[in-house]
């Protein structure tokens, strides 16, 4: 039987999604491709193993630009703004345990209080100029990767929508702590309800990758514009 993965309001067969899976984190096509005239390798490693030289609850100068890897090019004045927010953003961070996956934290109910100090600074009236959702949790994701997921307009469009498949509706006014706790709890609900599909893209990719990075490259590609 041909088993189907839902992502969000998208669907499509485990066999495609391991397909694009297993072509994204092979290292020696990734560095082949870069060496290659007009090649276009994907980001992994070196997005996600980058030595930035600081720890886990750190964010360094290196981590602020580690968006670049993933094609999204902070400005001079986010990456300014952002060291402003650097302080904060440290403090939330040590309070996530290191092992904590999404899925615990939602069943726990303890997402909210652990998202919304990281996200929050966006929701401020002067908000972090230069800085919005895609670049923070490209930033944020690879200290905390089994909890905090990836985002960008793909996955917006793989959760967000007015059709009844969606699970977030589109809403003025909404905030980005509020739209990333209810993307959480989405995304958290898509790995439990799926544990066997998703244990066999996990296995299309090194150990390393956790299963919030596998999920953002099958919604990277789902919510391309067609």
């Amino acid at each position: 039987m041909n088993q189907s993965i839902s992502v969000g309001g998208h669907r499509i067969s485990v066999a495609e999604a391991a397909k694009w899976v297993r072509a994204y984190f092979d290292e020696q096509a990734n560095t082949a491709a870069a060496a290659a005239k007009g090649g276009k390798p994907f980001a992994y490693p070196v997005y996600d193993r980058l030595d930035t030289g600081s720890g886990p609850d750190g964010l360094n100068d290196g981590d602020l630009l580690a968006p670049l890897l993933l094609n999204v090019a902070p400005s001079i004045a986010a990456v300014f703004n952002l060291r402003a927010v650097r302080p904060e953003l440290e403090a939330a961070l040590a309070r996530i345990p290191r092992d904590l996956t999404l899925q615990e934290a939602v069943a726990r109910g303890a997402h909210r209080e652990l998202i919304e100090p990281l996200v929050g600074v966006l929701d401020r009236a002067a908000g972090v100029r230069g800085v919005q959702g895609t670049i923070l949790m490209k930033i944020l994701h690879r200290k905390r990767p089994l909890f905090l997921p990836l985002y960008d307009t793909q996955v917006y469009a793989c959760y967000c929508g007015a059709a009844e498949e969606f699970p977030i509706k589109p809403e003025t006014g909404r905030g980005w702590a509020e739209f990333f706790c209810r993307l959480a709890e989405a995304m958290a609900h898509d790995l439990d309800r799926q544990a066997g599909q998703w244990a066999v893209l996990a296995a299309a990719a090194p150990a390393d990758v956790s299963p919030l990075r596998v999920l953002d490259v099958v919604a990277w590609h789902l919510g391309k514009p067609e």
